[in-house]
């Protein structure tokens, strides 16, 4: 089990040590797979390769993944000004505006980011073993990412595993109230059919039939064996390693809530109701808690 929140930071240093990939990601809860990648410019041809890297890991959830690229020491190399290119640029630019009668003059400064104005600083950003030094740095984030994902669903495990067994117990304590609901809602509808003069004849079977139809109503056997079957999904879903657990988790709490409520509305009972009131808010605080889960 995992949670979807998490951080994970990765570093690779190039086979020439010129180099160091450092890869940090971020994860928040989602209900789908979001990812927001900041590459360096340089590597932004790597963005789908990452992208896939990431999807083969991780299926829920909103990462943010930011890759920085760090010259070593006595490696850094200045870009070059291309003089010649410029010269002619602003040549080519300044006869333009004659030619159109456009006033003032070219200001250098705007045409730094012409390409080939300024050349770049002799790495070849596409070289295979550059491209895999990114890869094993954003390789070893999303590892890291995962530890801690595992981690975090890990606690959370124990505190879902304890909110079950509160239901469990509570389960347990409704059934034997309400084990004799229905007959005790047949003798309070003679009862009072007697009070209001309507009395129920022996013979009646009518009147018999209908009366046991509505006590059978108050029977909540079935929903007290579903809400069983339910609790030992649930317990087989915490017992599972495989990663995306959260979405069949969610859809098993309303289920889980659907029971309940049905089983407080066919029994209200004091005692029971008491107690439903309380599984409610804990089925409540385990969906809170499942929405994290990937």
């Amino acid at each position: 089990m995992r949670s979807m929140t998490g951080f994970g930071k990765g570093e690779a240093l190039s086979p020439d040590k010129k180099i160091l990939f450092r890869t940090e990601i971020s994860s928040v809860n989602r209900k789908q797979l979001e990812v927001k990648l900041n590459l360096p410019r340089e590597m932004t041809f790597c963005e789908f390769e990452i992208r896939r890297l990431t999807s083969e890991r991780i299926s829920r959830g909103s990462l943010s993944i930011r890759v920085e690229m760090i010259f070593q020491d006595g490696h850094i190399v200045a870009p070059v000004l291309n003089t010649a290119s410029l010269i002619s640029l602003v040549q080519q630019l300044d006869a333009v505006r004659k030619e159109c009668g456009l006033p003032g003059s070219v200001q250098v400064e705007q045409l730094l980011n012409v390409p080939g104005i300024l050349e770049g600083n002799s790495v070849n950003y596409e070289d295979p073993a550059l491209v895999e030094t990114l890869k094993k740095s954003c390789v070893s984030a999303l590892e890291n990412l995962i530890a801690m994902r595992e981690s975090e669903g890990e606690n959370l495990k124990h505190v879902l595993e304890a909110q079950l067994a509160f239901l469990k117990e509570s389960v347990d304590q409704i059934e034997p109230v309400v084990k004799k609901l229905p007959e005790m809602q047949y003798e309070k509808l003679l009862k009072r059919m007697e009070e209001n003069n309507l009395p129920a004849e022996s013979n009646d079977e009518r009147l018999l039939r209908e009366l046991v139809i509505f006590s059978d109503r108050s029977d909540v056997t079935e929903e007290i064996t579903r809400l069983r079957s339910h609790f030992l999904h649930l317990e087989a879903f915490l017992r599972e390693r495989r990663e995306a657990l959260g979405r069949n988790m969610d859809f098993l709490m309303q289920e889980i809530f659907r029971e309940i409520n049905t089983l407080g509305n066919k029994a209200p009972l004091p005692e029971v109701s008491a107690l439903i009131v309380r599984m409610k808010t804990e089925v409540e605080k385990i969906r809170e808690q499942v929405q994290n889960i990937e």
